[in-house]
């Protein structure tokens, strides 16, 4: 009878049913867990969902509220217009009185704010626009001065210094357009910058074809819209006209010029951009490099490169990850299982706070516990791992069926069978995967 309980338990945590998520969101409530709960009921079928549906997601709204207030005595406005945004949003009624007085209390913040609060943000906001690429502090703003000012937000210095967080991001040579491409210009990378990506571009695609910085903004919203081709071609042009690549903020056009053509289908041609960038700067993104020779089928490249990342870099998990792959992919499973188990001896500190603790990385347990309960090798051991795997999913993947189908096995579960089987009926039979559940 336990053993019975105990795979239920499992097949809802594998194959939720309505029942199972309206269960998960309730706990999730309790828990003070809203925004997990909301997650749970979405596209559910059932008598509950939607009253469930409707607490949650005025949680939600309520707790909006409160991050408005948070942000807004910070001194953040345009984040407090986006929490009350999204705090109107989720609200189903019921919660009228306090949206008044939560607006009611951002009016006032606005209007107290204290003299040594404002000077000590501008003296933040001087030091960092020391630079001054564009006149903020002295000569003409940046902002073309003719421009309808209902374009921008009230709070213009806030405006200022985003957009020059965005301009010192630029290679010094390229700043200088900046100002001739105007307020236009301006207007689209706060755009942008707030998730209106279709906007954004289409006042991008107004402006010089032959100005570097427009061609890597078009790349940008191109790539926020989902459409990687043509923002690879956005990339090729910014290389032409830069001219070459170049670090551009958080990331260098070379790399995002090669992430483009891989989610674009030409792993060869981001290969050979990889190539070209590292010529002249050898530690240029060289794990994502590596993901790029593996699926290449350049293993020995990839192993040599992804053994000197691990040199400069060996608490990086996900470089023994991919280690792992290749070694896989090459036929050489005990040295992938060796990767792994490095993998956790590397930053298997168990003390937060303390030795660089880093917390368990799902993918190496999940892939060393398959290996070892396919292998039939360290059997105790691999149950343990499947068990934190289990623990660190959130959403389970095939990968994570077939583990616990696979552990269910191993422990001798009566009920295995039934995993299998529910594991088959979600897997294609003419994909790679049926060979592996019928191996089980």
């Amino acid at each position: 009878m336990a053993g019975m309980e105990a795979v239920v338990g499992l097949l809802s945590w594998l194959f939720p049913s309505p029942a199972d998520r309206v269960a998960r969101a309730k706990v999730e409530l309790a828990a003070g867990r809203p925004q997990e709960a909301r997650l749970e009921l979405l596209d559910v079928e059932h008598a509950e969902a939607p009253a469930l549906l409707e607490q949650a997601e005025n949680a939600l709204a309520l707790r909006n509220l409160e991050a408005a207030l948070d942000h807004c005595r910070s001194g953040s406005d345009v984040r407090a217009a986006e929490h009350l945004e999204l705090a109107d949003r989720f609200h189903h009624g019921g919660h009228e009185e306090r949206f008044r007085d939560v607006r009611r209390e951002l009016r006032q913040m606005r209007a107290d704010r204290s003299v040594a609060v404002q000077r000590a943000k501008e003296e933040s906001q001087r030091r960092m626009l020391e630079a001054d690429p564009l006149g903020i502090t002295g000569g003409p703003s940046w902002l073309d001065a003719t421009a309808d000012e209902s374009a921008f937000d009230a709070d213009r210095e806030e405006l200022e210094a985003r957009l020059a967080l965005l301009v010192e991001g630029y290679p010094e040579a390229l700043r200088g357009s900046v100002t001739d491409l105007g307020a236009s210009f301006a207007q689209a990378a706060l755009d942008l910058d707030e998730g209106k990506a279709n906007l954004a571009l289409q006042a991008f695609l107004a402006l010089p074809d032959d100005d570097p910085l427009v061609c890597f903004e078009r790349a940008r919203a191109a790539y926020a819209l989902g459409d990687a081709a043509a923002a690879a071609r956005s990339l090729r042009r910014f290389a032409e006209v830069a001219p070459g690549h170049h670090p551009m903020g958080q990331r260098h056009s070379a790399t995002f010029l090669a992430q483009c053509l891989a989610e674009s289908g030409d792993l060869s041609g981001a290969v050979r951009v990889m190539r070209s960038a590292r010529a002249d700067h050898p530690k240029l993104g060289s794990l994502f490099f590596a993901t790029l020779l593996e699926a290449q089928g350049q293993l020995e490249e990839a192993e040599a490169l992804l053994l000197a990342v691990l040199r400069d870099h060996p608490r990086q998990s996900q470089a023994y990850l991919v280690l792992a792959r290749v070694r896989l992919a090459a036929g050489h499973r005990p040295q992938a299982m060796r990767a792994l188990e490095a993998s956790l001896e590397a930053t298997g500190c168990s003390s937060p706070g303390q030795c660089g603790y880093q917390p368990p990385d799902l993918g190496v347990h999940r892939m060393l516990a398959t290996l070892y309960l396919e292998d039939g090798i360290e059997r105790e051991r691999a149950l343990e791992l499947a068990d934190v795997a289990r623990g660190l999913v959130s959403k389970p993947q095939w990968g994570d069926l077939y583990l616990a189908a696979l552990a269910a096995k191993t422990s001798g579960t009566p009920e295995a069978p039934q995993l299998i089987d529910r594991l088959r009926q979600v897997t294609p039979p003419d994909s790679p995967q049926a060979e592996r559940i019928a191996s089980l």
